[in-house]
């Protein structure tokens, strides 16, 4: 399969200038990057690879930041970055994972292409091919400025929009761009996408899976208007009312418009039929034939998000593979230790709280399901086999929790059989020292971890996948959460999305589990299902955010997140709610929006800082 990350130009565009730091020297070298179609064609590949590497579980700002994820007693932020975010300790002098100037370089690398790309003379095929391929590779290198610009705004809010290459002769004023309103960023990336979406292609071979197509760049538009209706930008007076440039320029609009929850229906829709239209589907398992409807749905949720290239994934990253850094995988870190001397070092481990999240079998919270024993919860269940003797909180759950938790004395999936994992101390899989690689809160991951990855006596061979950066899934909860804050209700295309994501999970649909839900009820429970569905993916942090919910959601683990107690040895020791040492999550007001990089806020007079950094 072809590889659409080429990294052979990046090193030729990471020199620094002012503000945005991404000016490069391309003089020497730029007319041979466009002699003919096929050094074209390597350009167009050198803007993809500035997409932000969302599979690096160690540096991503998403993924493993939340009360999802704990990692061992002895990782450090040192090391491991996404520690220094969930315990807020990055500032604009200190920055972690400076997404701001890699993901302008990677507009200012589309934009080089986009004026040079008349130049190309093609040398192996006709005229009429090269200039059907020069359609798309322009759309293409539409849609990553957008896509670039798109994930700068969810990350840092209003930003400077580029609508053109800055040349290196510039003035300082002409480099010195101030922000724009939010309003005015969302409305720039649309008509972006709208101009690719003419040519870029419905689908794509599989020599090509990775590429923008129209589902695509359609389904970024939905993740953009959704985020664009949340409390978070849609007239949220209380935190950003002065947030605004240095002549005075409100940057966020202060009054609430229902209709942009209308604007996200309406978007998502049109996403979900283009999805829909070239076989797009929520994936079910079909590699070995299981009859039964619990099972099949617990097979139908762990394959969903690893295996490649499947009909629910609309795109997915598919540049630098988790095997080509192991310290970075996630696979790496999360695999159980135990099964041989070597990696995989499991140390990894779902939360506590990730754990309770989860619904009982009858698709409602287990706290409020009356069937449910929740108040003891923490006590040995009865009638187990021999060899599986756990707690009642693994009993009795939905199938997304046995896809996606590994607990004590449970199934895990690996190496394509199924091994039952033994997670207290000095167990096969459990600590062997408080100071070693180990599951810290007793739990570990089974989502993201291919069943087919080998891990024995005398390999560990990684399964890779393409991370998925939009799947059907999430856009059905996009409609469905979009119809309930517009309306108070779920429409009928709202209520067939947001069953289908139950059924495939293998419980009853919203209302027959849950009752009529309406109004906030309703739009708690679809939040609610959307942090279930997505977990693990990097969904928490960006919808704990645009929600306004973030800072009283991590509140309980300001003084350590949560698990069972890894050093104990027996059931009773091990089984024991913890709150975990040295693993606080921090999360103030200011931590809603990443700091810039203070210098650019000095290089540059008309940029102005994040509030409350």
């Amino acid at each position: 399969m072809k590889k659409i990350f080429i990294y052979l130009f990046a090193s030729l565009f990471l020199s620094s200038c002012n503000y945005l730091d991404v000016v490069p020297d391309d003089s020497p070298t730029l007319a041979d990057e466009f002699r003919n179609e096929n050094t074209a064609e390597n350009f167009v590949y050198s803007i993809y690879s500035f997409i932000p590497q969302v599979n690096h579980v160690r540096n991503d700002v998403d993924r493993a930041t939340t009360n999802e994820m704990v990692g061992s007693n002895h990782w450090t932020k040192d090391y491991f970055n996404f520690i220094r975010f969930q315990q807020g300790d990055h500032n604009p002098s200190s920055v972690v994972n400076d997404i701001w100037a890699n993901n302008y370089r990677g507009i200012r690398q589309a934009y080089i292409f986009l004026n040079n790309i008349e130049s190309v003379k093609p040398l192996t095929i006709s005229q009429e091919e090269y200039d059907a391929k020069k359609k798309v590779w322009i759309a293409e290198a539409k849609f990553l400025i957008a896509y670039f610009h798109f994930y700068l705004l969810e990350h840092y809010g209003p930003v400077v929009l580029i609508d053109k290459e800055i040349p290196t002769t510039a003035s300082l004023e002409e480099m010195s761009l101030s922000r724009r309103p939010y309003d005015e960023c969302v409305a720039f990336i649309a008509k972006l996408i709208d101009e690719a979406m003419v040519d870029l292609p419905r689908t794509v071979d599989v020599s090509n899976l990775g590429r923008a197509t129209k589902v695509a760049a359609q389904s970024i538009k939905s993740k953009m208007y959704l985020t664009a209706a949340s409390p978070l930008w849609n007239g949220n007076s209380e935190f950003y009312s002065n947030f605004k440039n240095k002549d005075g320029e409100q940057l966020v609009n202060l009054t609430f418009d229902k209709e942009k929850w209308k604007k996200a229906m309406d978007e998502t829709q049109k996403a979900i039929l283009m999805a829909e239209e070239v076989g797009s589907k929520l994936y079910e398992y079909t590699k070995t034939n299981i009859t039964n409807p619990f099972d099949k749905a617990v097979m139908n949720t762990r394959w969903q998000m690893v295996d490649p290239w499947n009909s629910e994934l609309l795109w997915g990253y598919s540049g630098k593979r988790e095997s080509d850094d192991a310290n970075s995988s996630f696979q790496y870190i999360a695999i159980p230790i135990g099964w041989r001397t070597g990696p995989p070092y499991g140390a990894l481990a779902a939360t506590l709280t990730a754990v309770e999240l989860f619904y009982s079998k009858n698709g409602i919270p287990a706290d409020k399901d009356p069937n449910y024993d929740w108040n003891n919860r923490y006590q040995m269940a009865s009638g187990l086999p021999a060899g599986q003797e756990t707690i009642k909180l693994h009993t009795e759950r939905e199938p997304r929790f046995y896809a996606y938790i590994g607990y004590d004395r449970g199934k895990y999936e690996i190496s394509s059989s199924t091994r039952t994992l033994l997670l207290r101390a000095g167990e096969t899989n459990g600590m062997k020292s408080f100071t070693s690689d180990h599951f810290f809160s007793g739990y570990a991951i089974k989502k993201g971890v291919h069943p087919d990855t080998r891990v024995d006596a005398t390999a560990f061979t990684q399964t890779n996948y393409p991370f998925p950066i939009v799947r059907l899934a999430e856009l059905y909860l996009n409609y469905a959460e979009a119809s309930a804050n517009y309306s108070n209700s779920l429409d009928a295309n709202g209520l067939k999305y947001v069953n289908a994501v139950r059924t495939r999970a293998g419980i009853p649909g919203i209302f027959e589990a849950n009752g009529n839900l309406a109004g906030a009820d309703l739009i708690k429970a679809i939040q609610r299902e959307r942090m279930i569905e997505l977990m693990f993916e990097g969904h928490w942090s960006r919808d704990l955010k645009r929600w306004k919910l973030a800072e009283s959601y991590y509140a309980t683990d300001r003084n350590g997140l949560k698990g069972l107690y890894s050093r104990g040895k027996t059931a009773q020791e091990f089984y024991k709610p913890t709150v975990l040492e040295k693993k606080e999550l921090i999360f103030d007001k200011k931590h809603y929006l990443l700091p810039i990089n203070q210098t650019y806020v000095n290089n540059n007079i008309n940029l102005v800082q994040n509030p409350d950094w």
